[in-house]
């Protein structure tokens, strides 16, 4: 496959394809004589991996199995995330990773209840989280309210934005989430005086990729 047909594919990288799943995972004898995958092509964004091998032309081989681990403890922490149930299958996504983290990653065969050992091991660090809102204030606008006012996203993917509230220094929490990039403010009508409020944004894109939290805003009442 030419590069720019895998960086096309790439970009529709949200779920598992409808060759790869989490389902009906199940524990395998090694069967030495079943040819290994040593050869994987990957793409990888912010929330998901993509992994793309050659067709597979051993009739005895059913699919394909995949195993993620942490670089820190190596092999040993290899545990099935997923497989491909056709060997005409070549292509796999996982979605459950997380922003500029590190992950290892390994393929095997399989055939009637027996598979291959595991094929060569793959490095992968996914995307940092891409940066914040370059703007956010809050403003004291009445008794009782408190207008956030931020800038918009830049990245053209964002389609929302979530607020997050803290009270006197308390944890961050959920307060709600407005919809489109060019909605650029919230109204918190929920505040009392005598406490200090503060608020950040985070943006969220159409495939749910979170940014990282803006700077933080603070106004005491």
């Amino acid at each position: 496959m030419k590069k720019s047909i895998l960086l096309l594919w790439a970009l529709a990288l949200v779920t598992f394809n409808s060759c790869g799943g989490i389902k009906g995972l199940m524990i395998y004898e090694t069967d030495p004589t079943l040819k290994t995958i040593k050869e994987v092509r990957f793409l990888s964004t912010q929330s998901s991996v993509g992994f793309e091998w050659k067709k597979i032309e051993d009739r005895r081989i059913h699919g394909v199995n995949i195993y993620r681990g942490i670089p820190s403890k190596g092999k040993q922490s290899f545990k099935q995330i997923g497989s491909v149930g056709n060997r005409y299958g070549t292509h796999f996504v996982d979605t459950h990773v997380k922003p500029n983290t590190s992950y290892i990653y390994t393929f095997t065969t399989f055939s009637l209840g027996k598979e291959s050992k595991h094929g060569t091991v793959l490095k992968v660090k996914t995307k940092e989280a891409l940066n914040g809102v370059s703007f956010v204030e809050a403003y004291n606008v009445a008794p009782g309210i408190i207008k956030i006012l931020w800038s918009p996203h830049r990245n053209q993917s964002i389609n929302r934005y979530i607020i997050e509230r803290s009270i006197n220094g308390g944890k961050w929490k959920f307060v709600s989430q407005v919809e489109g990039r060019l909605m650029v403010e919230y109204i918190d009508t929920f505040v009392r005086r005598g406490n200090t409020y503060r608020y950040r944004i985070v943006a969220k894109s159409y495939d749910d990729i979170l940014t990282k939290p803006s700077q933080v805003t603070s106004l005491s009442l």
